[in-house]
């Protein structure tokens, strides 16, 4: 082989270097932006996630505001229908003695009245 077709040789093999280096730069750029897109992409889903969380939260501290509002509210019931028992038992004592009253009235106006 002549030194001519040696330096063609390696003119050869570094042009197949040169171009194995632009494809694997191109290769590499290529890489790095959607590296950058997968990069975006995941924090905007960390922000999503980041908001989904706050919102949860939220949701959590109304149930938890809810639920104590219902404890209240359950509690003053049973508070008032205790009340409301003793109203009640107060009343039929009442009607117990009314009645009894009436009808110790009627014997009364009955021996008047047989008198």
């Amino acid at each position: 082989m002549t030194n001519t077709q040696r330096l063609d040789n390696v003119e050869n093999e570094l042009e197949t270097v040169k171009q194995l280096l632009v494809s694997t730069a191109s290769y590499a750029e290529s890489s790095n932006s959607r590296l950058d897109r997968l990069v975006e992409r995941q924090d905007l889903t960390q922000r999503q996630l980041d908001g989904l969380a706050l919102t949860v939260q939220s949701m959590g501290e109304k149930i938890d505001r809810f639920a104590d509002k219902t404890d209240d509210f359950i509690e003053t019931t049973k508070a008032r229908n205790a009340v409301l028992d003793g109203v009640i038992l107060e009343l039929r004592d009442n009607q117990v003695s009314t009645n009894a009253a009436v009808e110790r009235l009627e014997r009364i106006l009955e021996q008047l009245l047989k008198n």
